[in-house]
């Protein structure tokens, strides 16, 4: 299995380990690394890179496993294309892979506190790991001790409940009109409580995470309620609801693709090469407000409503472009062996996710099995972009919600605002469930929304979820987290110096920074 690890900005000796995974299933860690919350993005160009100030490892060491095998980089040394998996199987390997990071690659961080991490799909590789987890630092099998929490992004947790929230979340979006919603109300739910219907009766599915309306008048009605672009003919970007990618010349909208998969942007599909050398100087040639004095109008934005330069509509495209380059592949130590299986590197793989088998729909037993086996305190973060359709945060919240009273769980104040930056800008909302297990050991889930983010949050809202993963990892003990602090990071980013690489610009990162990357093969 392979695996990236970017250190610290602040202390790498010292400062914790957070794991992060990817979802899909099929999708690699690399993509949240170059896309979403690594030290650097992928210009447009495919060959350089630029700092992303708000890297989540400002304040901890990040380490990107590319899980399960058959994904990215990672790959089964007897099979090609390897590309069977399950819920059980992906558990076994990341435990194990895991598990040989700290005893063999690197065992400098043994005794280092470590946070598990992930968005989407990873809402069940992680709930799996964590119960593996407990139990061998339980047996004594697992070689490091100071496990103090998992965070969730965009959860994949619970089928059901995302399916049942997403109708909801839909209807009061706009989705249908109300006569149609007032049919769902009495020819299909028969008057009963909406809160609490089971949309997903009038569904069918062939692999238990995409589902679409049966052939009822009722499955008819709820199809809006639940379509997340499957047909590529509603113009809108699943992950999240209102970022769109305007310039057809240049962007294609997403295609087809199910629930925790990311969707394949091409950027470079019938652009001639002039043309992309003019979108690409447009975008690198931008000065800031050095260009105000000569027409502002020219500072706008007309390929995205983002404030990034459509870096979500191309990124897809320039990063598979640069971890494919045979420099980047030798500067990440990439075995010949996975080169002569005729890999390429590719952001979500469709074959893993055609083949993968979903074995458990939701991950309540999994949750019940940590709060019970826990014998030191442990902290959940569960966090949510409010615009995501894949995985949505009232399904999330609902879920939560019953994992807390399953197990004796409390909450004590209701959602409060949370902020960020100097000007005090709502960041989202946040409320804790707490209580203790009958080992002693103090449990505390943190359910938190981000404002205006969709399914890739560090990407979305990239300060303030640096200033939440920050604050969560250096949480006192036992205390009420205040997401709003900027103890941990400061929002009044400044960018590095630039450096002068000449020509060895694709792997200018590795100097740029202190990083370790390396392979971990099973």
């Amino acid at each position: 299995m392979h695996y990236m690890l970017t250190e610290s900005r602040s202390n790498p000796d010292t400062d914790p380990l957070l794991v992060w995974f990817n979802g899909g299933p099929g999708c690699s860690s690399l993509g949240g690394l170059f896309e979403e919350l690594g030290p650097f993005y992928v210009n447009f160009d495919g060959e350089t890179l630029y700092e992303n100030p708000y890297a989540w490892n400002a304040k901890a060491n990040v380490l990107y496993l590319e899980s399960p095998i058959g994904v990215g980089y990672s790959y089964d040394t007897t099979t090609p294309g390897y590309s069977q998996a399950n819920d059980d199987q992906s558990a076994a390997q990341n435990l194990l892979a895991l598990t040989n990071f700290f005893n063999v690659a690197q065992p400098k961080y043994v005794n280092r506190t470590f946070y598990l991490s992930g968005e989407s799909y990873a809402g069940i590789y992680i709930p799996m790991l964590t119960d593996l987890i407990v139990q061998g630092i339980n047996n004594g099998s697992f070689p490091n001790k100071n496990f103090q929490g998992s965070a969730i992004g965009n959860g994949f947790m619970d089928v059901k409940k995302l399916l049942n929230a997403l109708a909801l979340w839909s209807a009061y979006h706009g989705r249908v009109s109300l006569q149609n919603w007032d049919k769902i109300k009495t020819k299909c739910a028969f008057g009963t409580d909406m809160d609490n219907f089971d949309f997903s009766q009038y569904t069918l599915t062939n692999n238990s995470i995409d589902y679409i309306g049966d052939n009822s008048e009722c499955g008819k009605l709820i199809q809006p309620l639940i379509s997340q672009n499957a047909n590529n003919d509603e113009g809108f970007d699943q992950y999240n609801f209102y970022q769109e990618c305007y310039d057809k010349s240049v962007f294609q909208a997403p295609p087809p693709s199910g629930a925790g998969k990311r969707a394949k942007r091409s950027a470079f599909s019938g652009v001639s090469s002039v043309k992309k050398n003019l979108q690409y100087a447009s975008l690198g040639n931008f000065q800031g407000t050095s260009n105000l004095a000569k027409n502002t109008a020219t500072l706008v934005n007309r390929f995205s409503n983002d404030n990034q330069f459509s870096y979500f509509c191309w990124n897809e495209d320039a990063v598979g472009k640069y971890l494919n380059s045979d420099k980047v592949q030798t500067a990440l130590n990439i075995p010949q062996d996975w080169k002569n299986q005729k890999n390429s590197w590719v952001d979500c793989r469709q074959k893993m996710y055609d083949d993968y088998k979903l074995t458990y729909s939701d991950t309540n037993q999994f949750f019940n099995n940590i709060i019970k086996n826990l014998k030191t305190d442990f902290r959940f973060l569960i966090y949510n972009g409010d615009v995501d359709t894949v995985c949505n945060y009232l399904g999330d919240a609902k879920h939560i919600r019953n994992v807390a009273r399953n197990n004796g769980l409390t909450t004590e104040t209701d959602r409060v605002p949370w902020y960020y930056s100097d000007n005090k800008q709502l960041a989202g909302y946040v409320q804790s469930y707490s209580g203790k297990n009958a080992n002693g050991a103090n449990i505390i889930i943190d359910l938190l929304t981000v404002k205006g983010a969709g399914h890739m949050v560090p990407y979305d809202r990239a300060g303030p979820s640096v200033q939440m993963i920050s604050n969560f990892v250096w949480a006192a003990k036992n205390a009420p987290i205040d997401y709003t602090s900027q103890a941990n990071f400061n929002p009044n980013i400044q960018l590095s110096d630039m450096i002068d690489t000449g020509s060895s610009s694709t792997t200018s990162f590795l100097f740029a920074v202190s990083a370790v990357l390396l392979n971990l093969i099973l």
